[in-house]
């Protein structure tokens, strides 16, 4: 038996027996083969652990201690044949002193408590405009703004740039963790349209065993208005495997007359149906961008949930920002959450883009004195699903960030106070966007028979995790541990 020194000891190399029906991704026999790796006292949130135990009915999650921050450590199994976790139970006692042992086929780690996730599903972002922010500028950061700077920008679009730009998303959000991710994809323009998807279609089947890829279609409402049109769209998401999706009250002026694009009048209802009527002769599920502003008249989140119950819809619908439900009197928010949660919709927050877009002065000389972001709290309390995701990055909505589900969790804390306690919405970055993509139901937590991804932090607790960048995390694939290197944005230069 040998010990080794190293702040994450899980190793480098791996080898998967060649039997296995698992794709190879990059792995190396060394020396005896390993074929379980068991990790000891690992910290993580005590929401994603589901102890073996807990199949017992004489064993209560009151049994489990937990710290005021709803950590509790453990010791995982991981068979490396698999690729999946074979045990999750309390953390032992055990060899403290040691970092990492290995004896014949198994290996052990000492975690010393520090801090592990499931790795993220970031269910709303927009790659097919990523990395465009200094070529098309926004000139005044607002949402109006960004819209225009980003139909100017569509001059440089070809499958070549957007696959480029797209891939090097990719390739950052699978080196900080995220396992997978879910695409808007400009669908208004055919021209537009056809770039995006066949850029998007292509790099899914690249990314396919690494990254769980969905795209969305990104139509205004008022696009339903022509059914022929509406129809043709319908039929090519589903031949290429998306999810059909249209913006609704999702403008500046969203909930006003003064919105033709996606508030649309009193026809909304009528065009909801028509979205909701192809979605089920198309078997397609449904992800909205809705009330993207501070408008206490804008409550697209109310008429999409009704539009739920009228239509009798059963696929999964989710709805993306719903900012406007800030501004409703608290009687009114009541209405529209519970309206939400009788249609089983799913609310996905973007606190970080949010921030940056609503409440700002065009003439950049007030301060912004409104959040931005959605009533995530009330939701949550209500039973309405509840996720958080990056949204834009580096283009004309946001002019940073770099698909970093972790600074997404960071910044999401610090805006919407998730903290104290922190309860259960580690799952709004993992679990539950998971669920609304329609993934196993085990993705996104740690559970005896789900996939091994998992991402190892030096953190030993929150405060730790989110005061530092996590730069040197490992982050753990199918059992195996990936090169977490980034791109240089310098490989983003046009040839």
């Amino acid at each position: 038996m040998t010990t080794t020194r190293a702040w994450c000891a899980y190793p480098n190399h791996l080898a998967r027996d060649p039997s296995s029906t698992l794709e190879d991704i990059e792995r190396v026999r060394v020396g005896e083969r390993t074929t379980e790796v068991e990790v000891r006292r690992l910290t993580v949130p005590r929401c994603v652990a589901r102890f073996d135990e807990d199949e017992r009915d004489d064993v209560r999650d009151v049994d489990v201690d937990a710290t005021a921050d709803d950590l509790c450590e453990v010791d995982i199994v991981i068979d490396v044949d698999r690729g999946t976790i074979a045990s999750v139970r309390r953390a032992s006692r055990e060899d403290r002193g040691e970092l990492i042992a290995t004896d014949e086929t198994r290996l052990i780690v000492n975690a010393e408590g520090r801090m592990c996730l499931p790795t993220f599903a970031d269910v709303h972002t927009h790659i097919d405009k990523a990395h465009t922010c200094e070529r098309s500028r926004n000139i005044n950061g607002t949402l109006a703004g960004a819209d225009a700077a980003c139909a100017n920008d569509f001059k440089y679009w070809t499958v070549e740039d957007a696959k480029r730009r797209m891939n090097f998303a990719l390739r950052c959000a699978y080196a900080y963790g995220t396992s997978a991710l879910r695409t808007h994809l400009m669908s208004g323009e055919d021209a537009q349209s056809k770039i995006a998807w066949d850029a998007f279609v292509s790099l899914r089947d690249e990314w396919k065993g690494k990254l769980e890829l969905q795209g969305v279609s990104l139509s205004v409402l008022s696009f339903f208005r022509d059914k022929t049109k509406a129809r043709s769209l319908a039929q090519m998401v589903k031949s290429r495997g998306g999810v059909l999706g249209a913006a609704v009250s999702c403008s500046d002026a969203g909930g006003t007359p003064l919105d033709p694009l996606t508030t649309c009048g009193e026809d909304m209802p009528e065009l909801l149906d028509v979205v909701f009527s192809l979605a089920k002769e198309f078997d397609l599920d449904i992800d909205f961008h809705c009330d993207e502003n501070g408008n206490e008249s804008s409550k697209g989140l109310l008429y999409i949930s009704e539009a739920v119950i009228r239509n009798k819809f059963e696929g999964s619908v989710v709805c993306g920002h719903c900012c406007s439900l800030a501004a409703q009197p608290n009687e009114e928010a009541k209405r529209i959450i519970n309206a939400a949660r009788e249609a089983g919709v799913t609310v996905v927050s973007l606190p970080t883009v949010n921030q940056w877009l609503q409440d700002r002065d065009p003439k950049g000389e007030a301060t912004p004195t409104r959040r931005g972001v959605t009533r995530v709290k009330e939701l949550a309390s209500a039973g309405v699903p509840v996720c958080f995701s990056s949204d834009n990055t580096r283009d004309q909505f946001f002019e940073y960030g770099d698909c970093d589900m972790l600074e997404v969790f960071r910044s999401s804390v610090c805006i919407a106070h998730l903290d104290r306690p922190f309860g259960s919405w580690p799952l709004a970055f993992a679990a539950i966007p998971a669920r609304a993509m329609g993934m196993n139901e085990k993705s996104g937590l740690i559970v005896r028979g789900a996939k091994a991804d998992l991402i190892f932090f030096r953190a030993r607790n929150y405060s730790e995790l989110f005061s530092r960048s996590q730069h040197d995390r490992v982050v753990i694939r199918d059992a195996f541990r990936i090169c977490t290197t980034l791109p240089d944005y310098e490989e983003l230069d046009q040839s």
